[in-house]
């Protein structure tokens, strides 16, 4: 059997195509998307991958919990270790793990052996050095061949989007496609004969800022503050470190919230400003490892600010209740720099294709950042003669992937 792996920063899906047709596989219950997260158990030994991984660490489980596993492929991380209990557990171990387990539950759920995956990949692991954008690449074939796939095959993921859509035939179609993932964003123009079936990539760029930059933004610029970033301390006039702020913001740091020497000092921002609610429901967040559910919260304030002008953030401890409102404005003004370096690349991805935008004909969008108002203004507001077509903005490359699989068998 052949499946399509969409293997994303924040979530991952797998297209196959059956006797229904294309169609994503159920890799949880009722679910055909899962966090790309895998959790250590460290009384048990075992581990589990998805949501049975973050409901594990959220339940209290003593454990090790990562997220955002697929961003350290793309940096020199990928050759280090990671402390898991009493081991040292190498980083591309962990990939490969969770790749078995999502692997073995598409077997389950066809009752076929893979032997085949066509496996989605940015268009640049890393946009600065082109070393470690191919390692990245072969790295990820090696995991992939230690769970048991014969045959590897790579394609661009904004090309796999593309290839997903239903376009209508008769007429020569110019596509430009916007692939926002956690971690990188990917464009590509590409062109599909009238038929549908010739298939012409004219250009393809990407870059190394994603959905996950956005929520960094708004908690350390924003959130935080409610957990008092940016206050002095009241018995020594020091500004609060904002170092714990930084790791609290980051998915991929967000375990080194509880090492000694974080938790030490924010016992000592507690001890100098006594009389801050605002540093204690910090030191509260730290004590009780509430660092991933901050951050679901976080990405879930991001998301709701694509339908309303303001949303509000609220923490609640035993002792006290914290509330702050974003507005839409604000959260827009943290972004811009990261959309404009996103337009940027798309207008490389244009004149590296040679192809003008009122050139374009359709437009496909894919990840959930392309629902922000801000992020669809900027990145699709100049193709005045496209239509923007109706994808599956979260199943769109696992299906392309299974369809273009298909196509080559």
């Amino acid at each position: 059997m052949q499946i399509g792996i969409d293997f994303g920063t924040s979530n991952t899906s797998i297209g196959y195509s059956g006797p229904q047709g294309i169609r994503l596989i159920e890799l949880e219950p009722d679910a055909t998307s899962i966090p790309t997260a895998v959790f250590y158990g460290l009384a048990s030994g075992e581990y589990a991958i998805g949501a049975e991984a973050v409901a594990a660490y959220e339940t209290g489980e003593e454990g090790r919990l990562m997220r955002s596993i697929k961003s350290v492929l793309g940096s020199s991380l990928i050759d280090e270790t990671t402390d898991v209990g009493r081991r040292r557990l190498p980083f591309r171990d962990v990939i490969a793990h969770f790749l078995r387990r999502v692997i073995a539950r598409a077997e389950a759920e066809t009752g076929e052996r893979v032997e085949s995956v066509v496996q989605g990949r940015p268009v640049s692991f890393n946009d600065r050095d082109a070393d470690l954008d191919r390692r990245a690449q072969a790295i990820l074939e090696s995991c992939l061949r230690d769970a048991g796939v014969a045959h590897v095959e790579f394609l661009d993921e904004p090309v796999a989007a593309a290839r997903s859509v239903s376009f209508p035939s008769g007429r020569e179609k110019l596509v430009f496609v916007v692939d926002i993932g956690g971690g990188t964003s990917d464009f590509s123009v590409v062109r599909i004969a009238p038929d549908n079936d010739g298939f012409d990539v004219l250009g393809s760029t990407g870059l190394y800022v994603g959905g996950n930059d956005f929520d960094q933004k708004l908690s350390f610029f924003e959130l935080s503050r409610l957990l008092g970033h940016g206050e002095t301390l009241e018995l020594n006039g020091l500004p609060v470190p904002s170092a714990p702020y930084s790791i609290l913001s980051d998915w991929k740091s967000l375990n080194k919230l509880y090492a000694r020497d974080v938790q030490k000092r924010i016992g000592w921002m507690v001890q100098n400003s006594p009389n801050s609610q605002a540093i204690r429901a910090f030191d509260h967040l730290v004590r009780h490892h509430e660092g991933h559910a901050y951050a679901k919260r976080t990405e879930q304030i991001k998301i709701d600010l694509s339908d309303t002008d303001q949303q509000a953030f609220v923490y609640d401890t035993p002792d006290l209740r914290l509330e702050r409102v974003v507005e839409r404005q604000a959260f827009e003004g943290l972004i811009d720099e990261a959309v404009s370096q996103m337009d940027a690349v798309a207008v490389d991805c244009l004149d590296k294709a040679g192809v003008s935008p009122d050139q374009i004909t359709d437009i496909v969008m894919v990840g959930g950042s392309t629902f922000i108002p801000l992020v669809q203004a900027r990145l699709a507001g100049r193709f005045g003669n496209a239509v923007v077509s109706e994808s599956d903005r979260f199943g769109a490359v696992a299906k392309g992937l299974a369809v273009h699989g298909k196509r080559n068998l």
